[in-house]
């Protein structure tokens, strides 16, 4: 098995191990099926509140969800829920109709919309668990990011946060901009999820301006100049979530939609690997490793300075998003080959 590698700093500010939360989009295995297995592996028991979400409680890592990762599927259940009537008969035809629409919207996106697998935060110790879900789930005949055209599925890491402090954030951020290339090589990213949008690159100019060997902003500055670049979710590094965190008034600038799907923690929301869930070669720890990877350029300040201008001077280059060479000096700096 593949062994997950530790983090260059494991413990907070607080002297307390990191925690890491896991979300998986799958299709092939229904809501209760998910559920079950879960329970199965983490104890607890299941809870639904209609066909399109579950959540897994009192087991041993905290509570899980499971969820059609849809967001006007999920708000039409919800409401037809929260619907009352005006008499008991009236009542009875509602019940049987929200029932029967739930189920429906359930059966009819089963196979276009995913589900989506939410992990409470974990401590380093529980990943191994995660390792036994992923093969449960694939024993169940569970569909992942490749088996389909449109299916687009990601696995997202939100490892938790080493300090509040901003220089600490922005240079993880700076190695992240600086390996963009060779993860998205290595990792074999999904054609597909890279042209949805969903995770895509920073733009060049914002690039440029978090490797300026003199950018040092403070947490104001910071935010302000990440909205100004990039106001929107669909980053494979998505800041959003920790700015809520430390600046709760700091979204102001986004748009109303996209702030109310955003929850305040303090981590990182990573949503660039795929999910290969029917890959039997696929393993959760390799991905987690790359981000393992990440923090580790960051923590060494001389080595992430010396790439930092090196990357710099590398874009400056005619046509350099069409060359090989930056994946290939990456690769010699960390000993080993994209697949």
């Amino acid at each position: 098995m593949t062994p997950f590698n530790t983090l260059p700093h494991p413990k907070n500010e607080s002297c307390k191990s990191r925690r890491a939360g896991f979300e998986f989009e799958l299709t092939g295995v229904n809501l209760q099926g998910c559920a079950e297995l879960i329970a199965e592996l983490f104890g607890g028991k299941p809870s639904y509140n209609h066909s399109l979400e579950a959540e897994i409680t009192d087991t041993n890592a905290g509570t899980f969800k499971v969820e059609l990762d849809a967001h006007m599927i999920k708000k039409l259940a919800s409401e037809l829920e929260e619907e009352r009537a005006t008499s008991k008969g009236d009542i009875i035809n509602m019940n049987k109709l929200r029932a029967h629409i739930s189920d429906w919207i359930g059966n009819a996106t089963e196979k276009l919309v995913p589900f989506e697998i939410v992990t409470p935060p974990m401590s380093f110790k529980q990943f191994s668990k995660l390792e036994e879900l992923r093969e449960r789930l694939h024993s169940a005949q569970a569909k992942g990011t490749k088996a389909g055209f449109v299916n687009a599925f990601g696995m997202h890491i939100n490892p938790e946060i080493p300090s509040d402090k901003v220089d600490d954030i922005r240079d993880i951020l700076r190695a992240f901009l600086i390996l963009y290339p060779w993860l998205k090589k290595v990792m074999n990213i999904d054609l597909t999820r890279r042209i949805l949008t969903y995770i895509d690159p920073f733009p060049v100019a914002y690039v440029k301006l978090m490797l300026a060997k003199d950018y040092a902003p403070d947490w104001g500055g910071f935010i302000t100049d990440y909205l100004q670049h990039n106001p929107t979710r669909n980053r494979a590094l998505d800041l959003l979530p920790l700015f809520a965190h430390v600046r709760p008034d700091s979204l102001s600038p986004l748009k109303d939609a996209d702030r109310k799907l955003i929850k305040a923690r303090p981590a990182f929301h990573y949503r660039f690997p795929n999910c290969e869930i029917d890959n039997p070669d696929w393993r959760i720890a390799r991905d987690w490793n790359y981000w393992v990877d990440i923090e580790s350029l960051a923590s060494d300040k001389k080595k992430l300075t010396e790439m930092a201008s090196a990357y710099l001077t590398f874009m400056e280059k005619p046509l350099h998003r069409f060359s090989d060479d930056w994946v290939q000096e990456t690769t010699r700096q960390f000993g080993y080959a994209a697949a």
